[in-house]
């Protein structure tokens, strides 16, 4: 990846942040973009990496949140290699108790921003007859989840478009990476407001997985070019489940834990 550059949303905290100390290290000049201008100032004061990293603020939940970023890139003059889809976030409650406006904002970010970025850097990067996609997606979306209903529906649609993606990219030098993983350590169950049922607390309390770890098993596939890769034990457990467990049933035993 020396001399390449990639974009990275989502890469104030988290596997984000990981992902750019990846890139980073493997000499690529990376574009770090998030919601929160003090997380990426913090990134760069970290990073020390002067011109390699380049960060940018930016709200990607917004309807043409995704053709601005890329009119952005253009106007830097910057070609992006390597896109790390990143972003997203949760919303966890009763469907009739929680903030829909929030639950929108989360689908625009989860869905409608990581299918056009994908989309739109693909066509550039096929063009040209070479490029990197990964994309993070989760075994939620493998098992339909109260409370979590509406995170797992939009993390459904990430899995089975980026797989559909990749295959339709296959033979054209672009490749794209899925990336599954279950519950890790992070702000994510903080962000998203998860409490109550015990069977999600101690998934995310007792996972031994972090972040960085996450990332690396990720980037390591991306670089082989994998399809997909499904990343942390409460991830293989999901994933097996879900290939036996009828969907129905799998919410009713969920709903009771």
């Amino acid at each position: 990846m020396t001399r390449s550059t990639a974009l990275v949303t989502g890469a104030g905290a988290g596997t984000g942040r990981e992902y750019v100390k990846l890139l980073l290290a493997e000499g690529a000049t990376v574009v770090a973009v998030s919601l929160l201008k003090t997380e990426l100032d913090d990134l760069a004061e970290e990073m020390a990496a002067g011109d390699r990293l380049v960060i940018h603020q930016a709200d990607l939940s917004e309807p043409d949140a995704a053709e601005r970023l890329v009119e952005w890139c253009d106007e830097q003059s910057i070609v992006v290699d390597t896109l790390i889809n990143n972003a997203g976030f949760a919303v966890y409650g009763m469907p009739t108790e929680v903030d829909l406006d929030r639950v929108e904002t989360m689908i625009g970010l989860n869905v409608v921003t990581c299918l056009k970025l994908s989309v739109l850097f693909a066509r550039r990067m096929r063009e040209r007859g070479r490029g990197r996609i990964l994309v993070m997606g989760s075994t939620a979306g493998m098992a339909p989840t109260p409370r979590l209903g509406a995170y797992c529906a939009t993390k459904a649609f990430t899995n089975t478009f980026a797989w559909s993606l990749g295959a339709e990219l296959r033979g054209t030098g672009v490749t794209m990476t899925v990336v599954t993983p279950g519950g890790f350590r992070s702000k994510f169950a903080d962000t998203a407001g998860v409490s109550g049922p015990a069977l999600l607390t101690k998934v995310y309390e007792r996972e031994k997985l972090d972040a960085a770890s996450v990332a690396r098993k990720a980037f390591a596939a991306m670089r082989a070019g994998k399809p997909t890769v499904t990343v942390g034990s409460s991830g293989q457990v999901a994933k097996f489940l879900s290939r036996i467990v009828p969907p129905t049933t799998m919410a009713r035993l969920l709903r009771s834990m």
